[in-house]
């Protein structure tokens, strides 16, 4: 019972943020804008054109009545017209999401089975050459500015040695297809839109192979990008762990009972080290999710970091408002599922509830 009040009461807080963000987001957008009509309407409307959507987004008046309708219309999935690309922004918010969900899944895959095998090195023989290495390289690169490291990695490996492709999420001339993956209800065929704007899983599910080896190709050079982001907590934390967790009383039995190394590295220290590293991972993948935003970017990555960077420059406040709200909202759920996953996998924050 007592988990189940955590449980609402983090979930209230969730809300309660992305509420508050919702709200910071839309002031400044529209105090920054010299005439929130003509910016909403793009920049080539008409004057008629201005004139409707002024009353449709209540634009004559104080942005807090304008807030409370823009609310509404937002839990509604009403988000308006984008005035740069001409289309409704929900259905950008469609296309442009699932890439960079996808691709802050590659990078958290990369990311956790790099950082956690250092992590291992490092506590294997601590203090030694190899441990001072890494722990040099991930002070380097966690002390870099993302945007360095992507403009290094883009001039190194794409501009210098024509390893990986410098720019869009797959060959131009390669389209996306429409998902075979759906569901029936009451004779209605309910598609997975999501899965048909992640280019590398639509490809594969599709059997398009050379879609596949493009998608995949284009993908490594922005997922190193934000595997580099913020890179070396995981590292610490596993080292930290596995030197705690070799110092305990089993584990030095496990060694006196004649258990090879391998096996009590493994089998033992591993499997409790690995735990406040677990725990991290929601944690982590929200931060992907923000540091796509320059990724993106440099990278002419189609996802929504790319889509906030492009209406934030063009001054498309309908899309600038909805992306930055639905990148909040996938990192507050990140949160919490981390808040909740600490609950459940540590006995003393468990017990403590």
């Amino acid at each position: 019972m007592i988990f189940y009040k955590f449980l609402i009461k983090r979930a209230i807080e969730a809300f309660l943020v992305i509420m508050a963000e919702l709200i910071i987001v839309f002031y400044l957008a529209n105090i920054a804008a010299p005439n929130p009509a003509s910016v909403w309407a793009g920049p080539e409307a008409s004057p008629e054109q201005i004139q409707i959507v002024t009353e449709l987004y209540h634009l004559n008046q104080p942005w807090y009545i304008q807030l409370y309708y823009y609310l509404g219309n937002f839990f509604t999935g009403k988000w308006g017209i984008s005035p740069l690309y001409q289309t409704p922004v929900i259905s950008l918010i469609e296309e442009y999401l699932p890439v960079t969900i996808e691709l802050a899944i590659i990078a958290l895959i990369l990311k956790i089975i790099l950082e956690i095998s250092l992590g291992i090195l490092s506590a294997l023989k601590p203090n030694g050459l190899l441990d001072n290495s890494i722990r040099v390289v991930y002070t380097i690169t966690r002390s870099a500015p993302p945007f360095i490291v992507a403009l290094l990695l883009l001039l190194i490996l794409s501009y210098y040695f024509h390893v990986f492709p410098s720019s869009y999420y797959m060959n131009p001339i390669l389209a996306l297809h429409e998902s075979k993956f759906y569901i029936q209800i009451g004779g209605h065929k309910y598609y997975f839109w999501f899965i048909d704007n992640m280019p590398i899983l639509n490809s594969l599910l599709v059997g398009d192979i050379p879609a596949f080896v493009s998608a995949l190709d284009h993908s490594i050079l922005p997922a190193l990008a934000l595997t580099l982001f913020g890179f070396g907590g995981i590292v610490r934390l596993t080292r930290n762990s596995m030197l705690e967790v070799l110092n305990t009383d089993y584990i030095k039995t496990a060694r006196a009972k004649g258990l090879k190394e391998r096996i009590v590295i493994t089998r033992h220290a591993l499997r409790n080290a690995l735990l406040s590293s677990i725990t991290l991972i929601s944690v982590i993948f929200a931060g992907l999710m923000q540091g796509s935003l320059v990724v993106e970017t440099i990278f002419n990555y189609y996802g929504i970091g790319y889509l906030v960077a492009e209406s934030l420059l063009n001054l498309d406040t309908p899309t600038l408002i909805a992306a930055t709200v639905v990148i909040t909202i996938v990192v507050v759920i990140s949160n919490l599922v981390a808040d909740i996953s600490y609950a459940l996998l540590d006995p003393r924050i468990r017990d403590a509830l």
